[in-house]
C-alpha cells in the first residue's frame, strides 16, 4: 500500500524528468525542425491531470480485485461503440 507522500513524490519526479526530456529535445532538435516549448504543452497538461491528487484513477483501480482474488483477467475500459 502506498503512503500519502508517494503519489506526490512520483508526480514531482515525473514532471522533472519530462521537463529534462523536453529541454534536451529543444536543444538537440535537427536544424530544419523547429521545436518550440509550446509543442510539449499537451503532454504537460496530461501529466498534470495524471498527477492530480484529486484523481480517482488509483481508487477506481483498487476497487477491482486482482485475478488471484478471483477478479477478472482483463477489464475493458473502452466504451461500447455506437450501433
Amino acid at each position: 500500500m502506498m503512503n500519502q507522500t508517494e503519489p506526490t513524490a512520483f508526480g514531482t519526479e515525473l514532471k522533472r524528468r519530462f521537463d529534462e526530456l523536453a529541454a534536451w529535445a529543444l536543444a538537440n532538435a535537427p536544424a530544419g525542425y523547429a521545436l518550440k516549448d509550446a509543442d510539449f504543452q499537451n503532454c504537460r497538461s496530461e501529466i498534470e491531470r495524471l498527477c492530480d491528487p484529486q484523481s480517482d484513477i488509483g481508487e477506481r483501480n483498487a476497487a477491482i480485485p486482482e485475478p488471484s482474488e478471483n477478479g477478472p483477467q482483463y477489464v475493458s475500459v473502452n466504451p461500447t461503440p455506437w450501433p
